[in-house]
């Protein structure tokens, strides 16, 4: 088994909050045994932000709530800031869905 400073190397230097593309470019060069290795965390000692046990799972040894409010912060954060590189956020699906009936329904609108 390795040491436990190369172990916690690995954990401490995780490439969180990446763009997808970049995320999923990297994810692609670790080695299997690392790709589960947040899971791991939380099914033993539950969510590492907020330590609930019983959540269901989001990601980054985090549950599904603290994920989206660390991720809303993120942004927050950011934006306060200006920075740069951001992501062009994308419409939620229901949004576009929302739109999409907007337009095929334009035609029957009473107003004209």
């Amino acid at each position: 088994m390795r040491n436990e400073q190369s172990i916690l190397s690995d954990v401490f230097l995780q490439p969180w909050f990446l763009p997808l593309r970049t995320a999923f470019a990297i994810r692609a060069l670790i080695p299997a045994e690392h790709h589960h290795k947040m899971r791991a965390y939380f099914d033993d000692y539950g969510c590492l932000k907020c330590g609930k046990t019983n959540a269901r799972y989001g990601s980054n040894a985090m549950c599904k709530s603290c994920v989206q409010q660390v991720k809303l912060r993120m942004l927050l954060a950011m934006k306060r800031r200006g920075t740069e590189s951001i992501p062009a956020a994308k419409p939620s699906r229901t949004f576009q869905r929302a739109a999409e009936a907007r337009r095929l329904l334009a035609d029957l609108s009473s107003k004209k």
